[in-house]
């Protein structure tokens, strides 16, 4: 796309479809299926043993993912382990989601089965490719496969409901997987692509979602905030949906990836998923290709880098790994089963379930809090958790009327008003709606957040909970994503580009016993 490529409402001089009678819809407006089986904030860290216990501690970690969602921030936690430690790491992980689970089982054996340099495009291919070749299926189905078939033989006659585990052991690592009865059995078709499913059947289902005619005006809007080169890269991924540097064959796949294709009629994801979203931006940027804007081009090279060190970092440490499929809320009783109970864990990672469309604050923290290790235990044991719509909710039009002018006085350096924005008579110019959106990533996330924090009674849910909001974050920033007071323009272009606002917002809570 030339880079005086407008989009086409604009050229038009129509009303795009994202403006209803109540003004324009600010963010994603969801389309597509429901499932979010790729992350949408950058993958996360959560010992950062510099911050916390220290790069040369020996002692043993036991960490919880309550809501995982994909398996980024264990491959980032796990990775970032010194290559000295020799402490033993226990990791649990859940999520409710069957897809989730199912395709972190899969991805985590794959890691444990092959080499590291078999199990990296595979780890890849399976994750965030539609079409895989057909070799990739035939090796986790050859090698993959009759793990599950094993386990599913001799259950067969259980009953639906019962909770069983199976245990992979390799080396000084291994691989628990508690599921019941009737999970284990599904577990079976995400190696399987639904009968009648062509390769052509599969692209043209994804399509329907991802280059749905009637989202024309929306993917226009979000190509509109990306350099001219990254446009090309997205159209391209929203096309053929295959992690590819550009210009790569993609003539070897010619498979539908069965851990998305559970069915021969739908698409799972939203048609703004996207796998650049799971991981952090600037250190993609450095890994690009010798075609320096691939942006998907440079994913891949990333994350090649990233699987082939976790494949090998896996293979050094003394590891166990336990996959539940529970809600979150039943996961505590089975934990105390277990002897996983209160008082267990160095690290504890909520994803966004405490946010109030799920299971908001109070919930989250009674239900967790009791699981973080005591202070007596580790001084650095810590219960994370994101906020992805705080501030979003306690803002009002009012908020917006007052802080108009101070918003747009910090966007001036980065994103001009011109006299173009509004002449013509044409009030849905692509140029001001662009900037009327980015109004957003200017205003005081803070004290928005204050107002969010007294609405939930954080103090007093904490205090009940047995815990104490740290005032200083140490495993992550509290907005990772935000512009800095003396941002560059490079760090607001990508930001704009990202399909963040800058107030996805972390908050870290310590035992206070």
């Amino acid at each position: 796309m030339k880079a005086r490529w407008r989009p086409s409402w604009d050229v038009e001089g129509r009303k795009p479809a994202f403006i209803s009678a109540e003004g324009p819809a600010i963010g994603v407006t969801p389309h597509g299926g429901k499932k979010y089986l790729w992350g949408n904030v950058p993958a996360l860290d959560v010992l950062n043993l510099k911050q916390n216990e220290g790069v040369d501690v020996a002692r043993d970690f036991r960490l919880l993912f309550a809501a995982s969602g994909d398996m980024r921030n264990i491959v980032q936690s796990l990775t970032k382990l010194p290559t000295t430690y020799r402490g033993h790491c226990e990791v649990i992980v859940n999520d409710r989601d069957s897809d989730i689970v199912a395709r972190n089982t899969i991805l985590l054996l794959t890691a444990l089965h092959f080499s590291p340099d078999a199990a990296t495009p595979i780890m890849i291919h399976v994750w965030y490719s539609a079409l895989v070749p057909a070799q990739v299926l035939h090796s986790l189905r050859d090698n993959i496969l009759p793990l599950i078939q094993g386990v599913c033989t001799k259950i067969q006659a259980k009953p639906g409901k019962t909770l069983l585990s199976k245990t992979w052991t390799y080396g000084t690592r291994s691989l628990c997987l508690v599921l019941r009865k009737e999970q284990w059995d599904r577990l079976l078709s995400y190696f399987e692509v639904p009968n009648g499913l062509s390769m052509v059947q599969a692209q043209a289902i994804r399509a329907s979602t991802t280059l749905a005619p009637e989202r024309k005006d929306y993917v226009d809007r979000a190509l509109y905030t990306q350099p001219p080169a990254w446009r090309v890269c997205t159209m391209k991924f929203r096309k053929d949906g295959i992690l590819l540097p550009f210009g790569s064959s993609c003539k070897e796949f010619d498979t539908p990836n069965p851990t998305f294709y559970q069915t021969k009629d739908s698409w799972p994801l939203k048609d703004s998923a996207d796998p650049l979203e799971g991981w952090p931006i600037d250190e993609v940027i450095q890994k690009a290709p010798p075609a320096k804007n691939d942006i998907y081009g440079s994913l891949f090279f990333y994350l090649q880098d990233v699987l082939s060190q976790f494949c090998r970092q896996i293979g050094r440490l003394r590891l166990s790994i336990q996959l539940f499929q529970v809600d979150a809320l039943e996961l505590p009783d089975i934990l105390n089963q277990s002897v996983m109970g209160q008082g267990s864990f160095d690290r504890i990672e909520l994803s966004n379930i405490a946010d109030r469309g799920y299971l908001g604050p109070e919930p989250a923290l009674a239900t967790f809090g009791p699981l973080l290790k005591r202070h007596t235990q580790n001084p650095n044991a810590t219960l994370v958790a994101l906020f992805l719509n705080a501030v979003h909710e306690v803002f009002t039009p009012l908020d917006s009327l007052g802080s108009a002018i101070s918003d747009m006085d910090r966007m001036r350096p980065y994103l001009p008003a011109t006299r173009d924005m509004v002449q013509h008579g044409n009030e849905y110019n692509a140029d001001f709606l662009r900037f009327m959106a980015a109004r957003g990533m200017f205003r005081d996330f803070d004290e928005l957040f204050k107002r969010y924090m007294r609405e939930c009674r954080f103090h007093e849910v904490s205090k009940a909970a047995g815990l104490e909001m740290k005032s200083q974050n140490t495993i992550v920033r509290p907005w990772p994503m935000r512009l800095e007071k003396n941002a560059t323009q490079r760090e607001f272009d990508f930001l704009h580009a990202s399909g963040h606002s800058g107030s996805e917002r972390y908050a870290e809570w310590k035992s206070v016993a």
